[in-house]
Formats: C-alpha cells, structure tokens, sequence
C-alpha cells in the first residue's frame, strides 16, 4: 500500500471513529462540560452541551438530581443570553421533575434565584413519595404517602381498584407545600381491604383550569396469615425444687421385705425338704412381709413438699404470666390482618383515573 493511499484509509478511519467517540461519552460528560462552559461565560457552547446531555439523558443516563441540575444550568444559562422564555420553560422542567428542588443560592445569582421561584409558583405540580415495600396490621399500623408541592394546591387523595373504583377517599382539602397522608389499610366500611391490586391517587379537586396534574401509584396488596409467638418453656428440673417424694425408696423397702421373707419361707424347705417348722417359718415370713409393706407405707411415696413447693412458686408465677401475655399476643396478632404492600412506579394518571 503506498503512503498517499495509506493516508486516506487513515483518514476515512478516523472519520467513522469519531461519531462512535461522541455517542460513547456519556450525558454526565456532557453535563460537567456544559456547567464549566457556564462558569467561563460561553453560553452557547453551555446550551449546545447541556441540551445534548438532556437528550441523552432522556434514554435513563442521568439521575432526577442530575437532571435538575443540568436544567438549572439551562435555564440560568438562557436567562443571561437574553431567553428568559427559554429560561422559564427550563424553570418548569425543574418543577415538575422535582416540585422540592430548589437552586443554591451561593451558586447562581439573584437575577436566576428569583425567575426560579417565579417559575416555581407559577407551575402547578405534585409529587408523590411512597416507601416501595410496607408490612402493617390493618388498623394498627400505617402506610404512609407524602406528598409535595410546588405552590398551594387543593387536592384529593384517594384509594382505589385497579379498575378506578373508589375504595377510600384519603384525604381532601389545601397542601402548602408537603403533607404526610397514612392509611391504616381498610375500605370505607372500616374492614381490611382484601388481596388484589390497588392505586394511590391525587388529583385536583377542581377539574380544569390551573391545576396540577393527577398522579398515581400502583399497590400490590397481599394479606398474610399471622406471625403467632412461641409458647414459652415450663420451668423443669434442675432449676425446680422436687414438690414430692420419690416413690424409689420406699419400692425399694417393700421390695426388700418381700424378697427377704420368701427367703424364710422358700429356702429352708428347698434345703432340708421337711415339714417340720413350717408354721414357724411362714409366720415369720408373714412377719418380714408385713414390715416391708409398713415402711413403704410410713416413707409415703408421692407425698407433697410444702417447703419446696414454695420454694418453686415465684418461678411457677412468672411462667404463668408469660404464658398469659404470649397468649393475649397471639389473639391479637390473629386477630389483625396482616397486610404486605408493594408501590410501584409513580405515574401521571389522566382524568379518569388512568395512567
């Protein structure tokens, strides 16, 4: 290959590389190149860069704080080329990704502080927070939404179906700027909605006009059986006193006395195999018998230890009062409906309840 041609094969190379250079580099780049081309006071090289990386960034690459600053930049870039049209739509972007941002005062100037909050108040908008997994017993616990604003807003919160029944209306009336709302898990009627597949809602009370748009979040509600204690231990031996006697010994006696006097009687006949002491021999067998039975009577097996069985008491007290509250404990927790519930994404929901 000559060198003039080698040349060109170069060239041609380096030409198909460089779209793929400008794809590969990321909009968090491009966004860190449109803010330094803002400090140094190139303000159309910062709109070119800044609104590349939104574009990028619309495909998932920036995060919402890193959209909203790249916004931010956008808006008080435009505001200081003379576009404050331009700037206030950037403004409104910010509000509507975010109604909670707010631009740091020690970083832009007054002149764009005072458009953003002009802005601000100017576009309607709510947000919607809810904690993506939330375990509660119903009418106990309770999930909570927040939700946020950008300026005063009149609005209704409310739980319904999948298909847009309503179950519960929430909460109804003004949000200045945040409200917490918190649902103990039942319908209108007071009892646990069951299993199935809901959506939180809020929307304007009064339809048309200025008013911010619905939002919505979809619940996967799951009712779970109750999560019941063990019952605790029953003090045993060693830690308890024995609270009455063994029956051992005194078998051991009777056992004795029976063993000794079939001996008197048994073994003299087997020996000599005579008849003569019979009598003798079975009155005192009779007489040896009858001293075992008095002794495992006089040890009294299974008799009650009064002393040990107080001993024993405070420990018998304690566990009784254990087993009472697992008791009580468990008739609550069966009682109550234990809920499981699932948020999914946040939406912008239409006037009929669809997102």
């Amino acid at each position: 290959m000559t060198a003039p041609r080698a040349a060109i094969v170069l060239t041609l190379a380096l030409a198909m590389a460089r779209p793929r250079e400008l794809v590969a580099q990321t909009a968090r780049d491009l966004v860190t190149q449109g803010v330094r081309a803002y400090r140094a006071l190139e303000y159309d090289a910062a709109v070119a860069l800044l609104r590349r990386s939104l574009a990028e960034g619309a495909l998932g690459t920036l995060s919402t704080a890193e959209r909203a600053q790249a916004l931010t930049y956008l808006g008080a870039t435009e505001l200081f080329r003379g576009r404050r049209d331009s700037a206030s739509l950037a403004f409104a972007d910010v509000v509507l990704l975010d109604p909670r941002y707010r631009p740091d005062e020690l970083i832009f100037p007054p002149q764009v502080t005072n458009l953003f909050q002009q802005v601000r108040q100017a576009t309607k908008t709510v947000s919607l927070t809810v904690p993506p997994v939330t375990e509660l017993r119903a009418r106990g616990d309770r999930f909570t939404a927040r939700l946020f604003t950008s300026s005063l807003a009149d609005v209704a919160v409310t739980l319904t179906r999948d298909d847009g029944t309503p179950v519960r209306e929430l909460y109804s009336g003004p949000v200045a700027d945040s409200l917490a709302v918190t649902w103990d898990g039942s319908g209108a009627d007071g009892t646990p909605v069951a299993t199935g597949r809901y959506a939180l809602r809020v929307a304007p009370r009064t339809p048309g006009g200025d008013v911010p748009p619905a939002r919505q979040v979809t619940l996967d509600i799951e009712q779970r059986a109750a999560d019941t204690l063990p019952w605790p231990t029953a003090p045993t031996s060693p830690a308890l006193l024995p609270e009455q006697t063994q029956a051992g010994p005194a078998m051991r006696s009777l056992a004795a006395g029976v063993a000794a006097a079939a001996a008197v009687i048994i073994l003299p006949s087997v020996v000599a195999r005579g008849s003569g002491g019979n009598d003798a021999r079975f009155a005192v067998g009779a007489a040896i018998g009858i001293a075992g039975v008095v002794g495992f009577i006089a040890q009294r097996p299974g008799r009650p230890l009064a002393a040990n069985i107080r001993a024993n008491a405070p420990q018998r007290d304690a566990w009784t009062k254990r087993l009472d509250a697992v008791k009580a404990e468990n008739a609550t927790r069966r009682a109550a409906v234990h809920m499981v519930i699932r948020a999914g994404s946040i939406e912008t929901a239409d006037r009929g309840g669809r997102p």
